[in-house]
């Protein structure tokens, strides 16, 4: 088997999980694609030999020096062959558009196509391994690896504790999940089954928690013990490629987390977040984490939360206010004149990062998200919840998809999920019981931010959540168990 791998920022996670593919399911091949040589130097000091192994910095940024315009024509034909608008690709892009032109965001995406097209048609791959797609170059492997019908497993948190989400369809459709979530609907759930989701659900109604990490990335100190080890990882990383696009320069790290603990200051000082009022009627709409593949990816047309904002104040029946939430991991990431354009629009209470949210779902008449936590959540306690974008929880039939109607038909939406929704606590059971049964044990976070995720333990199941992938996607085939998977299995 021969497994290409978008390592994304997680070599220090990936590269342990490819040796135990390695030394369990057979994988005998290996390449992929990094940022920067501060990567590749990691992973050639492996026990692996990536051939090829691409590197951004290497491969792809000195070509763009002197590279001639963009062959629109090109372009053109590759956006009708992949089904999906190149525009669409590049705003999925967090870093590499900074101080270029349009001309030269092009150039870059013509690059990036040729240099992936020719690696994946030359290596002819068995299989692609990364995390969700995030970013125009994950984009790009993505579109051209469903053309060339490679298995591209991807692999994310399940907003379940302990659980990993695995799929192989498109940007954050969990088409594994979809699929047994129609079996369970057809048939009904066993009592067995019905016994562990509505377990899930009773503990998450008495005792709601944040998705797991929230906590560490909600705080703010000016200078924390975990602050310094990351900016010592980031100094060293940094000074080996310093044109890394997901790197920041450890100086630039320092003044960027000054400023949030200024602009927190400022906002406390000014009063610039009220508080829930006792019976009002309202509308959650919690303000959504940015950048993020969350919108980038999965909502491209929202990314102005207070143009969002705007639209739904005029969207909400009489007598409903729409209260806006800052995330609590936003704290001092935004212009206090963001939040004073949100306090001017009519009908809008702003709540600060600190409000309780799982009380505001609880006395909200509904739930509204681009494609946020919040809107899981809002599920799993009965409320109706309106979505915007893409995101899995869309393919429970009680989620209002405002993202496919035109604005002027908000208002009635959100009058039937307002005044006209019935809860089905089976049907949920049914949803939460697919993602039981189509979610893996593990994490996948950042190693950088959560080292935790750097055990044995959990390389372990990463490496058995994509051969799970490959097998519940028909491509068992590729995996040769070899006697210590085996025994392991046992």
């Amino acid at each position: 088997m021969h497994v290409y791998t978008f390592f994304s920022v997680h070599e220090w996670l990936f590269h342990p999980t490819l040796e135990r593919l390695r030394d369990r399911y057979g994988a005998r091949r290996f390449s992929g694609f990094v940022w920067g040589e501060d990567q590749a130097a990691f992973l050639r000091a492996g026990s692996i030999d990536y051939a090829p192994l691409l590197v951004f910095t290497r491969d792809v940024l000195p070509r763009l020096a002197h590279a001639p315009s963009a062959d629109l024509d090109a372009l053109r034909r590759r956006e009708r062959r992949y089904g999906v608008s190149i525009h669409r690709m590049l705003w999925a892009e967090r870093h590499l558009l900074q101080r270029r032109t349009y001309d030269e965001a092009l150039q870059l995406a013509e690059a990036l196509f040729d240099l992936i097209e020719r690696t994946l048609d030359e290596a002819r791959p068995d299989c692609i391994f990364s995390e969700d797609v995030s970013c125009l170059a994950s984009y790009i492997h993505f579109v051209v690896a469903r053309d060339r019908g490679i298995p591209f497993v991807r692999v994310g948190g399940a907003r379940m504790p302990g659980l990993l989400s695995v799929y192989d369809g498109a940007p954050q459709q969990w088409n594994f999940t979809r699929a047994r979530f129609a079996e369970l609907r057809e048939r009904g759930l066993t009592d067995a089954e019905r016994r562990l989701a509505s377990t899930f659900v009773e503990e998450f109604r008495a005792r709601p928690q944040r998705p797991s990490g929230m906590a560490q990335r909600a705080k703010l100190p000016f200078a924390s013990s975990d602050d310094r080890r990351r900016l010592a990882v980031l100094r060293d990383k940094y000074r080996t490629d310093p044109d890394n696009p997901t790197l920041v320069a450890p100086g630039r790290s320092l003044r960027h987390r000054a400023l949030r603990l200024a602009r927190s200051q400022a906002a406390a000082r000014g009063s610039l977040f009220e508080r829930p009022v006792p019976g009002e009627r309202f509308v959650l709409f919690p303000i959504h984490f940015q950048p993020e593949a969350s919108t980038l990816v999965q909502a491209p047309y929202y990314l102005d939360q207070a143009a969002l904002i705007d639209d739904l104040s005029k969207s909400l029946p009489v007598g409903h206010r729409l209260y806006v939430k800052e995330h609590l991991t936003n704290r001092g990431r935004r212009p206090l004149s963001f939040y004073r354009r949100i306090r001017e629009t009519l009908g809008v209470r702003l709540l600060g990062p600190d409000e309780d949210t799982f009380a505001l779902i609880r006395d909200a008449a509904a739930v509204a998200v681009i494609t946020g936590t919040v809107g899981w959540e809002g599920l799993l306690l009965g409320k109706p919840v309106v979505s915007f974008g893409e995101v899995f929880f869309n393919m429970h039939p009680g989620v209002y998809r405002a993202g496919r109607l035109p604005k002027d038909e908000w208002y009635g939406l959100f009058e039937r999920a307002i005044y006209g929704h019935h809860h089905d606590e089976e049907l949920l059971l049914q949803f939460v019981a697919a993602i039981q049964q189509t979610s893996q044990p593990g994490a996948m976070r950042s190693p950088t931010t959560f080292p935790s995720v750097l055990t044995p333990e959990r390389f372990d199941q990463l490496a058995d959540a994509i051969v799970w992938g490959l097998r519940e996607g028909g491509h068992g085939d590729l995996i040769t168990e070899t006697p210590s998977a085996q025994a392991r299995a046992t």
